[in-house]
């Protein structure tokens, strides 16, 4: 980029030392000051001359900068958001009686610009757990994550959108053991991106980035916070599990 604007400057330079040279004209000895009138022919001949570098200096400034100049018309602009504020519940009937199975969320990447979002992939940018006023980082991969069917890079077209699976919490379940007695297997959590996460009361903080090649990085934090209890329908479980996405 530093050699465009050496180039630039030069030729504004050469532009503005021709210009100087044609309506003030310099001589290494004395001046010779006359009343003689310009001509009409000298006068449009300055004029179109005038214009000619002018078009010669834009030619060279589209020339150096087309793709900025470009990008200020077509350009990729990412809306993400989560598919809803809340956890949403998968109920299932047992006996009659309505119970949440599991509840999930999702996100959106919307692509509000006017040209397609190319080889977009999505990373993990780092993870926490906090609990007991004490934090802990959780250890992710330096690799692009599945966007679907082992796809780790994707196109997102203009006024489109790609939607991933975010969040997941499934009911503790019970098993009957050999001995008659019964077992409490506990919840099972998924988030996006993270492995072998244990279900239990704290917070969990994961920034993600979005990258594509011709769009800036977009960063977004994943907030998810739950007390540990498990309610069996959402009216209950939405004011002990919460969860925010936030632009960074």
């Amino acid at each position: 980029m530093k050699w465009k604007i050496v180039l630039l400057l030069c030729g504004i330079s050469l532009i503005i030392g021709y210009f100087l040279g044609v309506f003030l004209p310099l001589g290494l000895g004395p001046c010779e000051i006359t009343n003689t009138p310009i001509s009409k022919g000298d006068y449009y001949g300055n004029v179109i001359n005038g214009f000619v570098a002018f078009g010669t200096c834009s030619a060279v400034i589209v020339a150096l900068f087309l793709d900025e100049i470009r990008s200020l018309f077509k350009k990729v602009t990412f809306v993400i958001q989560l598919n809803s504020d809340e956890a949403i519940e998968e109920v299932e009937n047992i006996k009659g009686t309505k119970k949440a199975r599991r509840y999930h969320n999702s996100v959106q990447f919307f692509n509000n610009g006017n040209i397609n979002a190319q080889n977009c992939e999505l990373y993990v940018e780092s993870a926490s757990f906090i609990s007991d006023n004490s934090i802990t980082t959780l250890t992710v991969e330096n690799a692009p994550i599945n966007w679907n069917l082992g796809n780790n890079i994707v196109y997102i077209p203009y006024q489109g959108k790609k939607v991933l699976p975010l969040f997941e919490i499934i009911a503790p379940q019970k098993q009957s053991t050999p001995d008659g007695k019964t077992d409490i297997i506990p919840a099972t959590l998924k988030i996006l991106g993270l492995k072998n996460i244990e279900a239990k009361a704290g917070k969990w903080e994961i920034i993600y980035c979005l990258y594509s090649t011709n769009s800036k990085p977009q960063k977004f934090k994943y907030i998810v916070e739950w007390n540990g209890n498990w309610e069996e329908r959402q009216t209950e479980m939405k004011d002990i599990l919460k969860m925010k996405l936030e632009m960074l």
